[in-house]
Parts: C-alpha cells; structure tokens; sequence
C-alpha cells in the first residue's frame, strides 16, 4: 500500500486574512491601511483582491472593534 501524506490546503478568504491582521491590533488603535494591506498581501502574495475592496473589510472590521483608520494607501 502506497499512503502519499499531504497537509491540507488552506485557503484563507480576505475577511479572515483581514481579521488576522487586525488582531495584532488593541480597541482604540489606529490602523494603517498601507500596513494592513502590506499585511496581508505578504500573507497571501496571490491574492487577487484590488486594495479597495481590501480597504473596504479593513474598515468594517476596524470599526467593529473601535479602532480607528488612517487612509494611507495611496499616499507614497
């Protein structure tokens, strides 16, 4: 009998690389949305989501936790 093992493929959506992120995160933090979306693209280089729709679960799940949020993304 030849058994192949093989770790199962995790595929982590944008709402659960975003909570991830956050989660290094206190209530009344201040979060970057350039550092967040550094973030998680070094978590998930293959993602395909465009930075707005990234920004955009950034902000929900930030002020569902109370913290703030620095537009600066688009800024270099």
């Amino acid at each position: 009998m030849n058994a192949v093992s093989s770790a199962p493929v995790i595929d982590l959506t944008a709402q659960q690389l975003v909570s991830s992120t956050l989660s290094k995160f206190r209530t009344g933090d201040t979060v970057s949305t350039r550092a967040a979306l550094a973030a998680i693209r070094r978590m998930d280089p293959a993602r395909t989501d465009s930075d707005d729709d990234l920004v955009k679960l950034i902000v929900m799940a930030a002020i569902g936790r109370t913290m703030g949020v620095v537009f600066d993304h688009r800024s270099r």
